[in-house]
């Protein structure tokens, strides 16, 4: 069985999710020239998803008109409680806001994209691209705020000791986890 080249773009960036891939890896991978990958996202033909160029990096996405129904699906999965890997993740976004991944997976010493990609399912975080930085950077939203009751992002616990950001992102963890334990009783 054959794949054609559109397939196989298709699956790969299905396949790398949110993160996308670097098109100069992608033309290698497919053996194409960048002209040629240009063409063939052009070709790709989906009623709800498209390939788009962020800087030098290819994205599979959803359409505008998935929008209302992304933010209806995330709305409803806000019933479920965050695990803990996901709101240490959130604590740590919402106080050094932009992060990116790697920055994350710094001050947690442990991988955590899958917590990642289940806040920006939430919608409680998004990642937009910087052209000054290959990464993603990571960002509450202001469904962050209304979710856990804040204004702005000033409205945050602080610590009494400024500098010390750790204290700040427990208050925060805990302030959460003690929210999530009132709405389960």
């Amino acid at each position: 069985m054959s794949v054609s080249k559109l397939g196989l773009l298709e699956g790969l960036l299905y396949s790398l999710g949110d993160e996308g891939i670097e098109t100069n890896q992608l033309c290698e991978l497919l053996e194409i020239t960048p002209s040629q990958l240009k063409d063939l996202a052009a070709e790709y033909e989906r009623e709800t998803l498209q390939i788009i160029f962020y800087g030098n990096k290819c994205i599979l996405t959803a359409k505008p008109v998935m929008h209302a129904y992304l933010e209806k699906l995330m709305i409803d999965n806000m019933n479920t409680k965050l695990s803990q890997a996901a709101l240490e993740t959130l604590s740590i976004i919402a106080y050094n806001q932009p992060v990116t991944r790697s920055d994350i997976e710094v001050i947690r010493g442990v991988n955590s994209d899958a917590s990642v990609k289940t806040l920006i399912a939430k919608g409680v975080v998004e990642s937009k691209h910087n052209e000054q930085s290959r990464s993603q950077l990571l960002y509450t939203t202001d469904y962050f705020l209304n979710v856990f009751g804040l204004t702005s992002l000033d409205d945050l616990p602080k610590s009494t000791n400024e500098e010390n950001e750790q204290e700040e992102m427990d208050l925060f963890f805990s302030s959460m986890n003690e929210k999530q334990n009132n709405e389960e009783q």
